[in-house]
């Protein structure tokens, strides 16, 4: 009976299958089984220490980036996708319109998928290779016409403002925090307006760093993953010339002639400022 067990579960995954040498006595075959059964527990549940979306919709061959954010312990472990409706039943996502790239500081791996196809619609997996047994936490990929975003993609400086457009959505979150949405909730310095009938307009305004990271857009049964970046803000007196070759002479009248130049900090990097910069101009009379 215990050998019986011992074969079942050595044909249930790909990856037991190295974990299956002849067993000699039935102490060893028991505690093997035992181990295996707690495995197939897990394995149905997935891990909490992998955190992810729970449902994506993507249009037909567009691009999407699904991140999977794991627990310290695991940052030095190989990750991967797989794809099947039950853990142990799933296998590797081995094609090449599929990419994964770990960012061990950040402690996420992201999944690249290219040219969505409507064979690719099911349950993945963000996985974590272990010794002995795998980790992971799946989510639902629909690939569909239904919600999407301006961009999967954005990125500010601080002091300055983002907006998403998000569009069939009703809610925006961040991962493993809060959401604000059409029916109210909070999320500190975030402004959600509704834009078009169904589309949600996103404005994250006085960025900070720690604003950086992954959020999504939610139509309250799937996801559209956005990552937003913050950068330092740019110093201004970098494009600002030596005053003494750029004062004009005095006009006619002995004065100098200010012209208001709104948002020239806007003009060369993007960001809205409150702060007015006054141009100096020469008049000639």
């Amino acid at each position: 009976m215990i050998f019986s067990i011992f074969t079942f579960f050595c044909t249930l995954r790909f990856q037991i299958f190295r974990y299956c040498p002849i067993l000699t006595n039935h102490t060893s075959a028991y505690l093997f089984s035992v181990q295996m059964i707690m495995n197939l527990i897990f394995s149905f549940t997935g891990t909490q220490d992998i955190h992810t979306v729970s449902k994506i919709s993507v249009q037909k061959q567009q691009t999407i980036t699904i991140p999977c954010l794991y627990d310290q312990k695991y940052v030095k472990y190989p990750k991967y996708m797989s794809s099947g409706s039950v853990w142990i039943f799933s296998h590797y996502v081995s094609h090449s319109r599929m990419s994964v790239v770990d960012n061990r500081t950040e402690n996420v791996f992201t999944a690249t998928l290219r040219e969505a196809e409507v064979s690719d619609s099911g349950t993945y997996w963000c996985s974590v290779t272990l010794p002995g047994y795998d980790a992971g936490t799946h989510l639902y990929l629909q690939v569909t016409e239904g919600l999407r975003v301006s961009s999967q993609t954005v990125s500010g400086y601080e002091g300055g403002n983002v907006t998403i457009r998000c569009r069939g959505a009703s809610h925006w979150c961040r991962i493993r925090g809060s959401c604000v949405g059409r029916d109210g909730g909070s999320l500190e310095r975030t402004a959600v307006l509704c834009d078009d009938g169904d589309a949600l307009r996103v404005t994250l305004w006085q960025l900070q760093t720690e604003d950086s990271g992954w959020y999504y857009c939610s139509d309250g049964d799937s996801q559209m993953p956005v990552h937003v970046t913050v950068m330092k803000a740019l110093d201004i007196t970098q494009f600002t010339t030596n005053p003494s070759e750029s004062t004009p002479p005095l006009s006619g009248n002995g004065k100098y002639d200010e012209v208001a130049c709104e948002d020239l900090y806007e003009i060369m990097n993007g960001i809205k400022q409150k702060t007015q910069v006054l141009l100096v101009t020469h008049s000639f009379l």
